[in-house]
């Protein structure tokens, strides 16, 4: 009685689309729905900006952008189903390709800010007087200013200061790692 025959055209549930006519659970409907909903979260959850350039479906784009104008948690909650909704009903897999695409990008931005930080604690940990490798590395780089960068964050770190110094030493080292 919980099973229904429905057409292939809906939402996967791992089998190969082939026009046949499938069992489906509700169990797994549910759980189809909940990923479709899933996706939608994440689709909220990117900025307007990101939203606008990715090319979405129309209404799919207008129902995001709803969501952000909305103010109160319970209307937000309804349009996040009603966007699972538009999902489902549209080319899913065009949209989940698109948010793992983001995914993939914000990941890599993400690996080269802590690859930054963690050369920027070597630096620290090397001290100003060991810094002949990493200046051979990069001959663009003024050895005055990198050995008075990491002099001036070390000296803020020991005195507990706010790390200025530090963060114009990442911001030489992201300039760096961009050329």
């Amino acid at each position: 009685m919980a099973r229904r025959r429905i057409p292939d055209a809906l939402p996967p549930s791992g089998v190969a689309a082939d026009n046949d006519i499938r069992d489906v659970s509700r169990s797994q409907k549910k759980r189809e729905s909940n990923a479709m909903q899933a996706l939608g979260e994440e689709l909220v959850r990117l900025p307007v900006s990101k939203v606008r350039s990715m090319g979405l479906p129309g209404d799919l784009e207008r129902a995001v952008l709803e969501w952000h104008a909305m103010p109160t948690h319970e209307a937000r909650r309804r349009q996040l189903q009603f966007i699972g909704r538009v999902i489902r009903e549209g080319d899913w897999e065009a949209v989940a390709a698109q948010m793992g695409e983001v995914r993939a990008v914000k990941q890599a931005e993400d690996d080269d800010f802590h690859r930054i930080e963690e050369l920027r604690e070597e630096l620290l940990t090397a001290g100003p007087d060991r810094l002949h490798p990493y200046l051979e590395q990069w001959p663009d780089v003024d050895p005055r200013h990198l050995r008075l960068l990491v002099r001036d964050a070390l000296a803020e770190r020991a005195a507990g200061k706010p790390p200025r110094a530090g963060r114009a030493l990442f911001r030489l080292l992201r300039d760096v790692a961009e050329e």
